[in-house]
């Protein structure tokens, strides 16, 4: 094995989505860029098949080009927005990584088939991820499992969810930490600091413009994410 190959496999963030990759599965990689994840799949035996989709001409031209390097079978290749353009027959494992919490929930949202069959969402919100949560609850998708990473120097959540018709309430706790909270680390307790600070710059901006009332409820949330550390 390369060096180049090993080195792509070893990006915390994909490493912590392919964990949560089931076995047999076909795979879609929503924003898959250079196509990483999927080969690195592929080439473990893990999946059926996979499909690498990007918003992008260019970083599918690179997919394309590392597909063929490394000799990765069965990845198809979509120039897709979303999931706009992928089949629901290729995608029972969906990996949504590299973006927002809210471009997220949009493109869950603009693909109501994923509240059918057996689809697991394995999702990596690179902001918003609080914004995530909330929407997943609000429409009736369960978070199965969470876990942190620490790549670059950042941490990062990636969380795995499941529909199954249930409107969830979301309190402050899961809709900043999710399942977090019920992990153990330097991963969990470094996210968790995170969220505080992020938090705290949020309510010491409101106060500064004289928004009392809104510094006030996000101080209340503040509280009940200090309480889990």
């Amino acid at each position: 094995m390369s060096n180049e190959k090993r080195e792509f496999l070893t990006d915390e963030r994909l490493s912590l989505c392919a964990s949560f990759v089931r076995d047999g599965t076909r795979l879609a990689d929503i924003g898959t860029d250079h196509a990483y994840l999927p080969i690195s799949l592929a080439l473990a035996g893990k999946i059926e098949s996979a499909v690498a989709a990007d918003i992008r001409k260019k970083p599918l031209k690179s997919a394309e080009e590392n597909i063929g390097k490394y000799g990765a079978k069965n990845i198809k290749i979509v120039l897709s927005d979303g999931l706009d353009r992928v089949s629901p027959e290729d995608a029972y494992d969906i990996v949504i990584a590299g973006m927002g919490g809210e471009l997220i929930s949009s493109i869950i949202k603009n693909a109501p088939w994923l509240r059918e069959g057996s689809r697991r969402l394995i999702l990596q919100p690179m902001t918003r991820a609080d914004s995530l949560r909330s929407f997943l609850y609000a429409e009736g998708f369960e978070i199965i499992a969470e876990k942190a990473c620490i790549c670059s120097k950042k941490v990062y959540s990636v969380m795995v969810s499941e529909y199954d018709g249930k409107v969830r309430e979301c309190p402050a706790e899961i809709k900043y930490l999710g399942l977090l909270t019920k992990e153990s680390g330097v991963e969990r307790d470094m996210y968790i600091d995170s969220v505080t600070r992020k938090l705290q710059k949020k309510i010491n901006g409101l106060k500064k413009s004289g928004r009392l009332s809104e510094a006030a409820e996000y101080e209340n949330e503040l509280t009940a994410v200090k309480m889990c550390r």
